[in-house]
């Protein structure tokens, strides 16, 4: 898979809820590798793969239970935009840092030559 240059990344396959309901994905493991565990706000480029569409927007890390002492559970909130426009349930995404430590989230399409099928569960490719 062609990643745009990305150091560390993971891959999942787009949910219905993730695109039209909550804007957000859980933070697993896979995720908390390469955000870590303190809340920020992180300036993102969205990438469509195979085209030259792209934008930057903001995305949010935060604890969704951060007030429970035992319990944390992350989250990644991203704001609307022209590529998250573009998504539907089945695409891939792809996210991590690239060599310059940018974060970035790529759009793989259904249609796309390096999509990589059904991918359930947050899963680290680099």
């Amino acid at each position: 898979m062609k990643a745009q240059n990305l150091k560390t990344a993971c891959i999942k396959t787009l949910s219905k809820s993730e695109l039209y309901d909550q804007r957000e994905f859980n933070g697993v493991t896979a995720l908390k590798n390469i955000l870590g565990d303190e809340n920020r706000v992180i300036e993102t480029t969205f990438i469509l793969r195979g085209s030259n569409v792209s934008c930057n927007a903001s995305v949010t890390w935060y604890d969704a239970r951060e007030s429970h002492e035992t319990r944390s559970e992350f989250r990644l909130y991203y704001e609307s935009n022209p590529i998250t426009e573009l998504a539907v349930p089945g695409d891939n995404i792809v996210i991590g840092f690239d060599k310059k430590n940018i974060f970035t989230c790529i759009l793989f399409k259904t249609n796309d030559e390096e999509h990589q099928g059904l991918i359930e569960q947050w899963t680290q490719i680099y």
